[in-house]
């Protein structure tokens, strides 16, 4: 018989029905969510609809969904939901990610002062409630610095700056797009690391942790840091992702990460891997998916569901190939009406999905005016992260994203 998991939110179709597929392979599913059950029917084996914003009704399922079914582990891979299924978990007396390392995990200026505590290589920090407090920071941190939401994912808000001038005007900006859960008006001012980004999603059970999936991140749209692309496989040399599992087994061990999937996020500096951030969920932009594609028999719901139970996921493969994304972005601000690609480019034997993710009459700007606005993606493999590079290059300049432009 199926241990039941549950599970609180389920996100995008687009974006996390594979994480569904595989976990309901192994447990049954009890799902809380915000609306009737759609595209989740198939893996759900109970649900509960509910405003999964209000604590005090997700806890409500969830105590009903506990009336009848034995929950042997609670998870989300949504960033806003991470202390919540904590708490959730607790209050059902289910051992699963521990509430202070999600709160943690939440707030990025709380990671780096655990960071700091335990030595863990990572950006030299301040926090700033006032202008005045974010140019002094930024002196003392020498220009350029990094200005960011602490509640925040997917670098949403997070620009770099190098003057005071900019350090100003960017300021509100970072408090206007901050999570709702961080409310007492303070923002990140941190060091300017340099190199190159990566990302790392890696099991977590009883302190041990074990990556599975390491990603070269793209960003575009400077002074901001919009992810546009991410290659996943053997990215980085033996040397280098040695001391990369090192670093991200040290912050994990420091936030104290449990019974989940994480997500972390590096830089690759000239003095070794530096922290960026630890999110307590598996990653987004279907890093995991490409995961997946490029691991013979890799399944991260079915890891997710083990760990989350308790159990030691069966060992993952090695990287067999390389499989990357690269996200689709209009050229100018326009309401959303079809991408086109040429057939014979999306007919290569190297392409491995084109799709749209937003629905036409959607309005899409670019940043600042809106983050993640994007038409669709494309993902193709490939035997070298140059070739692969190229490719999601090719792929983004012959698609034609279409619609109605809006006045500025």
């Amino acid at each position: 018989m199926k241990e039941s998991v549950l599970v609180i939110g389920s996100g995008y179709r687009h974006f996390r029905e594979y994480v569904l597929r595989g976990l309901a392979e192994d447990f049954e599913i009890l799902l809380i969510g915000p609306a009737p059950l759609d595209w989740q029917l198939p893996y759900a084996a109970a649900h509960r609809e509910a405003d999964v914003q209000d604590e005090a009704a997700v806890f409500a399922a969830a105590a009903d969904l506990a009336v009848t079914h034995r929950v042997a582990g609670v998870v989300t891979w949504e960033e806003s939901l991470v202390t919540r299924a904590a708490e959730v978990a607790a209050r059902l007396g289910v051992p699963a990610m521990p509430v202070e390392a999600a709160r943690a995990c939440r707030d990025k200026a709380r990671q780096r002062e655990r960071f700091q505590a335990a030595g863990v290589p990572s950006a030299r920090f301040s926090l700033a409630g006032t202008e005045a407090e974010a140019v002094a920071a930024a002196e003392s941190l020498g220009y350029p610095v990094v200005v960011k939401p602490r509640g925040r994912a997917a670098s949403v808000g997070v620009r770099i700056v190098r003057t005071e001038a900019e350090l100003r005007r960017t300021f509100s900006r970072a408090r206007e797009v901050e999570n709702p859960s961080i409310d007492d008006g303070l923002v990140l001012v941190e060091e300017f690391l340099t190199g190159p980004e990566i990302a790392v999603d890696s099991w977590v059970l009883d302190g041990r942790v074990e990556p599975f999936s390491i990603a070269a991140k793209r960003t575009d749209y400077p002074p901001y840091f919009e992810e546009v692309a991410h290659v996943v496989g053997r990215v980085l040399d033996p040397a280098t992702e040695a001391r990369v599992r090192e670093v991200v087994t040290a912050a994990n061990q420091a936030l104290g990460t449990d019974r989940t999937v994480t997500h972390t996020e590096l830089m690759l500096t000239a003095d070794g891997p530096k922290v960026v951030e630890v999110n307590g969920r598996l990653g987004g932009d279907l890093i995991p998916r490409l995961a997946e594609l490029a691991v013979p028999g890799l399944s991260v719901g079915r890891v997710l569901g083990a760990v989350a139970t308790g159990r030691v996921p069966e060992p993952a493969g090695r990287p067999d190939r390389l499989v990357g994304i690269r996200f689709l972005y209009p050229t100018a601000d326009l309401t959303f009406d079809e991408i086109e690609l040429p057939a014979a480019l999306a007919g290569e034997p190297w392409v491995h999905e084109v799709r749209t993710v937003s629905e036409p009459g959607t309005e899409l700007r670019l940043p600042p005016r809106q983050f993640l606005g994007r038409a669709g993606y494309v993902i193709a493999a490939g035997a070298g992260i140059e070739e692969i590079d190229a490719r999601l290059t090719k792929l983004a300049e012959a698609a034609a994203v279409r619609g109605e432009p809006l006045s500025a």
